[in-house]
Order: structure tokens, then sequence, then C-alpha cells
């Protein structure tokens, strides 16, 4: 059925409105949804750390910054979905971060792109995201004429629904750029990020290797070569703290849902209202496209006076890869950027953001002003300023960091973090509680 004098009828009457809630909660706006499925590679850990990551993985919530757009299925198995050269070339940006391509060959993550985008299509991956935006019902409704509604859309954009079932006999203009609007800025800003987990005792690698080497380091880099330098040296002491614990490596693989101008109107026009949606699921017009991957490492230790259990360490390092990889997507690639706003600005400016959102000293934010458009009720965000994180003033808000800490100051070694939040230098005046910052760089 492709009804389209029924279906506008039916979104003037439901968008027409779609009024922003006024400003209170400082928690109180526009996020990015997200979906995450653990890429389940057998092999690749010894099986019951295997385990413990992807029960962790799928009872960890999602980082608060995010709406929870998870499907059912959480999980895809590499091997049920074979690629072909053809395929791997046709997905861009195939290389992780981390390695050569000698390396990348030897344990097939060059192939994941294409495997994840094999799964999305033939599972109508993007067809269930977009059910789940619009509250798809099992049975279509006859007094609506559709499977979906818009009350979700409502929620997430923040719209006040008194307004708007009050205004729901408007058909005006403004109802359409507020449509327009609402998937420009909610549906399209929905994101895939598939995990793929490794596990390493770091005892067990330091007893391999010499501590006058540095294999460890070079082979990891970055910061987890300052754990592989900090493994190597303790190696000849198996019982002190550095060379104990657990690492585990995260490589996060971030997809998009395309969800353009067309794709929005094939939607509205040809699905909204229709009385079978076989064809909505057999379309190719919906599909995620790839963004790109990035790698991690969590280091966690133990320590000579903790009780943790070795599943407990591995739990926690598990968690702690996940907050990372995807605090490093959301550095690289500028669409995936959350926002956070302002705590306080008097007598300083802090945010409740911090070491697991990956910030450092120095990292840069710039703070947004929201305008609408009283014509059109469109939303827009204005840089206003833009802040500094201060040295030495990064709230380590990882998981378990308070135990992590705590153990540390039984033998001595650092103390328990007292602050909540990350202190900025900079801004102005203007700026004041509930603005959002994003990070710039």
């Amino acid at each position: 059925m492709k009804n389209k004098g029924l279906f506008f009828s039916i979104v003037m009457l439901l968008c027409a409105q779609l009024v922003p809630a006024q400003d209170g909660d400082i928690n109180q706006y526009r996020r990015s949804s997200l979906y995450t499925i653990i890429i389940d590679d057998e092999g690749l850990m010894e099986r019951s750390k295997a385990e413990i990551i992807k029960k962790t993985f799928i009872e960890t919530p999602l980082p608060e910054k995010f709406n929870d757009h998870n499907l059912a299925a959480r999980s895809v198995v590499p091997k049920d979905y074979p690629v072909t050269s053809a395929e791997i070339a046709a997905v861009k940006d195939t290389k992780p971060d981390d390695g050569s391509e000698k390396k990348e060959e030897k344990d097939d993550a060059y192939k994941l792109p294409a495997v994840m985008m094999k799964y999305f299509i033939q599972n109508h991956i993007a067809q269930d995201l977009i059910a789940k935006w619009y509250d798809k019902s099992s049975t279509y409704d006859p007094a609506t004429f559709s499977f979906f509604d818009m009350d979700l859309i409502k929620q997430r954009g923040l719209y006040d629904a008194s307004e708007f079932d009050k205004q729901m006999a408007d058909k005006s203009t403004r109802g359409i750029n507020m449509l327009a609007d609402a998937g420009e800025d909610l549906v399209n800003n929905t994101f895939v990020v598939a995990i793929r987990f490794n596990y390493i005792n770091k005892e067990e690698v330091g007893k391999k290797v010499s501590s006058t080497t540095s294999k460890i380091a070079g082979a990891l880099g970055g910061k987890a070569g300052k754990i592989g330098r900090t493994t190597e040296k303790a190696v000849n002491t198996t019982t002190d703290v550095a060379a104990r614990g657990y690492m585990v490596k995260a490589t996060a693989f971030l997809f998009q849902l395309d969800w353009t101008d067309e794709v929005n109107a094939v939607f509205y026009q040809d699905y909204y209202n229709a009385p079978d949606l076989a064809e909505f699921y057999e379309s190719d017009k919906f599909r995620l496209k790839y963004i790109g991957s990035v790698s991690d490492w969590s280091d966690v230790q133990s320590t000579k006076f903790s009780k943790k259990t070795e599943a407990e360490l591995v739990h926690r390092a598990a968690v702690r890869s996940i907050d990372e990889v995807i605090a490093k997507l959301q550095k690289k690639y500028e669409p995936f950027r959350t926002k956070t706003p302002l705590l306080t600005t008097e007598p300083e400016v802090t945010a409740q953001i911090g070491m697991k959102e990956d910030v450092e000293d120095g990292d840069k934010f710039e703070v947004l002003e929201k305008n609408m458009d009283p014509e059109t009720g469109k939303i827009t965000y204005k840089r206003v300023t833009t802040l500094k994180a201060e040295k030495g003033k990064i709230w380590d808000n990882r998981y378990a960091a308070d135990e992590e800490q705590a153990e540390n100051a039984e033998q001595g070694e650092g103390a328990v973090q007292t602050i909540k939040a990350t202190t900025f230098s900079g801004g102005n005046k203007n700026i004041y509680p509930g603005m959002l910052i994003r990070q710039i760089n």
C-alpha cells in the first residue's frame, strides 16, 4: 500500500508540533542511540575467560550518554558469515588501527567489517533498528493505519507531549521541518559497535619475555606499550603488583545507520502506513555504513591484598575495555562524539566526564548553546567558547576505580581520589550549568 495522501495526513497530525521540552534537568538532552554486539571468535580466548567476557558484555549497561538501542541478538559468530575478497574490498578502511597487514592476515581482523556488513544485510538489522525507533507493533493498527508510532521519537527528542497532543490538528510547514529534524538529529545518529575481545594474563606473558627486552612494549605499542614495559620490569619478581593481573584487548568496529533524506522519504511514503511489512524487510534501501575501527587494552592489576577472584578481575578488565574502545571511537570519529552537560561553572567549571571517556590533560572541548528556530522549530547548537581539561584534575570514573585505588592505597601506592567531576579551564561569563560540551581534539 502506498497511499501517500493518507500518510501525509497522519504524519502532519502526529508531527506538526514536535515542540522541544523546556530546559530543566541538566541531563535532558538529545543523545545518540547505540547497539552493541560482540564478535564471538572461538579460539581467540581461553574458553572459561571467553564465557566471563561474553557474560560481562551482555550484562554491562551502555554508557549513560547513549540511548539504549540494543536488539535481541547480541553476538555474531564470524565463521557463519564467510566473505569473499570482493566483499572485503567493498568495505573501505578495513585495517584496524593497531597492526600491520601481516598481523591482520594472521588473525583475520581485516575481514571483520565485511563479515559484519554481511550479517547486517542477511539479518535485516537496519530494518530492525528503524522498527525500534518507530515502536513497531506485531499487529497493524487500523485506527492509525500503521504498525508504527512516534512515541519513542517524542521521548528521545525531548518534545513536549502535552503540546504535541494539543496541536495535533496543525498541518503547517513547521511539522514537516520538525519531522526532518527528528530524522536528522535522532534516527540518523544511530550507531552499532561490534567488539572483538582477546585476553592476556600478564604474569604468563612476563615469564616468556626477558626483563632486558622490549618485546612486549614493542608489540603492543601506545597505552598497551606502557603496560608492557611495566610488565617487563617486573618479570623476575612475579609477586610484584605490576606483573600480576589481566589485560583485555578490545577491537571495536563502528557502523552508522545510513538515514539520508531519500531514505527518510522512502520509509514514510512507502512503509509507514503499509499493511504488510514484507517489502520493508526485503528492501535494499535500508543499510548501515562502516565508519572505522579502533583497538585498546585494559590493564587490571591484582594486588597483594586483593580479595578479588580471577573471574572478578577478568570481569573488571572486560568492562573497562568496552568503555575504553567506545571512548576512543568517539575521539577519532566526529559523528560518534557525544555531548555532556556542564555540572558547575562557579567556582570551577566541571563536568561528570573523565578517564572512562578517555579524557586526558589538556584535551579541548567546545561549549554548545542550544538554539531553536521559532519558524521551523529546528534545533541547532552554536559554539560559544572552548575549555581545556585541567592537568591533575581528571576524574577517574572508570569501572571499579575506587576499589582498585583502595587496594593500591593499602600498599602505600597512591591514594583514593575524592573528586567526582573533571575540572576545566577557560570559558566565559556566558556559560552556565546544563550547557553541553563536546570534545574537539
